[in-house]
């Protein structure tokens, strides 16, 4: 039987990031990891049948949004790494 943690493991996998470390590049990095798994969520809700063309679409759309915002709030620090 699986544990707990290794249900959320492979449910919800977490990337270490691989750069320069600041707060702004720490915060957007997880605001992307959290835009890549939720998009396969709603991909694999969509192909299932139970999200329609519709529905998947805006969720994507308010998901793009909010990694937007994010990044336009990091941005003058993370383009300003070496």
């Amino acid at each position: 039987m699986m544990t707990r943690d290794v249900k959320q493991a492979f449910l919800c996998p977490y990337t270490l990031y691989r750069g320069h470390v600041t707060l702004d590049a720490l915060t957007f990095d997880a605001y992307l990891q959290k835009f890549a798994h939720r998009a396969g969520f709603i991909a694999a809700l969509h192909t299932s049948g139970k999200l329609s063309t519709t529905q998947a679409y805006n969720e994507l759309a308010n998901l793009w949004h909010q990694l937007s915002e994010a990044y336009a709030s990091a941005s003058p620090t993370l383009n300003s790494q070496p």
